[in-house]
């Protein structure tokens, strides 16, 4: 995600390098994913979640924060960015106010805001999926957030935003189609968990069944994304980002698919232990690719997209990040 948010000519090749899809269903996916196990893990103690509204209060501070400091400097040192808070410098009581609520979410931090709500609404869904005892009732309870997503594409987040001030900025993605990518996640999780127990489970044969029919069409998406096959590519209702089209969401869970196979045939193939340590201090490392992104968008165009400076940049930046997870790694205790 940091090499695609800088710019060409990295992106280029990283940018929906798969087929249709990009860096940030996986980061939904997988948020929603590894927190179901999470809630799974620690039901016993904590069977009403609280965890999560603690982690959702503290990811909001940390928002809250790098909002308030990159919009001083944009303000006063990084003229070059202002842009992106005029919404704030216009109206700066009620732009504060609703950006407290989350509501006003000014470009490249529109991210955290959208997994602030999906924590603290996984905090009262999470425990249902937990209970549930049979793979129906799990996918049941995913069924809700799917006609959501459905209702999205035709125009749902356009109605609810037309409630609000004009001039706010809602950021990129579309809160109720990117919260399917979230509790898909969990739902696959919570589904998983419980089809493993179950000897001789035939939803789970026909997924491993799948797995051959799955490949050939990645293999597919990737091809036409890439137009190595003479076909137009599919309009924006299929494959948009905001709104996560259904060729899009379709191709990124094939994809998942794929990615669980490889880790049940070869557990080891995807474990890239070096970077283990980001994932431990994750919320710190995204908050710090957000004030590296915007220092980027504050140089000159002279710098930013011309080499050596656009493959330079982002290649240290990510050693930097790199470098900051394993500063916040706690210390050996003496003994």
């Amino acid at each position: 995600m940091t090499l695609d948010h800088f710019g060409k000519p990295i992106s280029h090749y990283l940018y929906q390098c798969f087929g249709f899809f990009s860096a940030a269903e996986g980061f939904f996916f997988l948020s929603g994913f590894v927190g179901m196990l999470a809630a799974t893990s620690k039901s016993g103690k904590d069977p009403h979640q609280s965890w999560m509204r603690w982690r959702a209060f503290k990811t909001w501070r940390y928002h809250m924060a790098t909002l308030a400091i990159v919009c001083i400097a944009a303000a006063t040192l990084l003229p070059r960015i202002s842009h992106f808070f005029d919404p704030l410098y216009q109206h700066p009581v009620t732009g504060s106010l609703w950006s407290l609520a989350l509501v006003n979410t000014p470009e490249w931090l529109d991210v955290l805001p959208l997994y602030v709500l999906f924590l603290f609404i996984g905090s009262f869904v999470f425990p249902w999926f937990v209970r549930a005892k049979k793979l129906r009732t799990v996918f049941a309870l995913w069924l809700p957030f799917l006609a959501i997503w459905g209702a999205a594409q035709f125009g749902l987040r356009g109605a609810i935003n037309s409630l609000f001030p004009g001039w706010l900025t809602h950021g990129d993605f579309d809160p109720f189609a990117w919260q399917c990518v979230y509790f898909t996640g969990a739902a696959v999780a919570a589904w998983w968990t419980r089809a493993k127990t179950v000897p001789g489970c035939k939803a789970t044969q026909i997924v491993e069944r799948l797995t051959p029919t799955v490949m050939v069409a990645l293999v597919f998406c990737f091809l036409w994304s890439h137009q190595f096959i003479p076909l137009a590519l599919p309009g924006d209702l299929l494959t948009s980002k905001v709104h996560v089209g259904a060729l899009r969401f379709a191709n990124f869970f094939a994809f998942m698919m794929l990615v669980c196979w490889i880790v049940r045939t070869w557990p080891s193939a995807l474990d890239f232990r070096p970077t283990n340590v980001m994932g431990r201090h994750s919320l710190d490392v995204y908050t710090a690719h957000n004030f590296v992104i915007y220092l980027w968008m504050a140089l000159p165009g002279s710098i930013r997209y011309h080499g050596p400076w656009n493959v330079l940049a982002p290649v240290l930046a990510c050693v930097a990040l790199w470098g900051l997870a394993r500063v916040r790694e706690p210390k050996p205790a003496a003994k």
